[in-house]
């Protein structure tokens, strides 16, 4: 039984075989911080992309639902969600999260998490600890997925763990799950 759900803005690729590289990618900052393998995480921790920030927040009143018996966890970009919830541009992150809490129907039940400020900016945070991984330049699913999926399966621990560091939000969200995942069966 699952821990935890993260609810993505971001789409699954038609043809994909239920394959999802932010996801691989999540599940592979968890691996190293419990030696699980990102396989043997996948039973515990279930993606749910969305296809959108507004779908995204649509869903935030089904938390109950859409956690089941364990925690919703939420990984949107930074830089769009304000205008989403009706924030100026500018919000701060507290007033964002804040606005996230009071749409679900079970705050207690989630948690909240940004990639700074897009999944690009993840893509560069990868490339600034791992020089000579150059990321994609260009916006196209496949690029992402296949730089997503070296990043979580080819590049060393010590990479990811420095990803943490430049994407303090998503580090956060990798310890929580780790924390879940500490002591669960599959």
């Amino acid at each position: 039984m699952p821990v935890a759900t993260v609810l993505y803005e971001d789409k699954m690729q038609v043809g994909s075989g239920g394959a999802f590289p932010p996801h691989d990618f999540v599940l592979a900052l968890v691996a190293d911080l419990t030696g699980r393998t990102v396989w043997g995480l996948r039973p515990l921790i279930d993606k749910n992309p969305r296809n959108g920030v507004s779908k995204l927040i649509g869903d935030l009143k089904r938390t109950s639902l859409l956690a089941g018996s364990g925690k919703l966890c939420v990984l949107v970009d930074r830089d769009r969600v304000a205008e989403h919830l009706g924030l100026p541009k500018n919000a701060s992150e507290a007033d964002v999260t804040a606005a996230i809490y009071e749409r679900s129907d079970a705050p207690n039940e989630l948690s909240v998490h940004f990639l700074d400020p897009n999944i690009e900016g993840l893509m560069r945070s990868i490339e600034k600890c791992a020089p000579g991984e150059h990321a994609p330049t260009s916006k196209d699913h496949n690029s992402r997925d296949l730089y997503l999926n070296r990043a979580a399966f080819a590049l060393a621990a010590a990479v990811r763990d420095c990803v943490k560091g430049t994407q303090p939000s998503l580090g956060a969200l990798a310890e929580l799950l780790a924390e879940l995942c500490r002591g669960a069966s599959v």
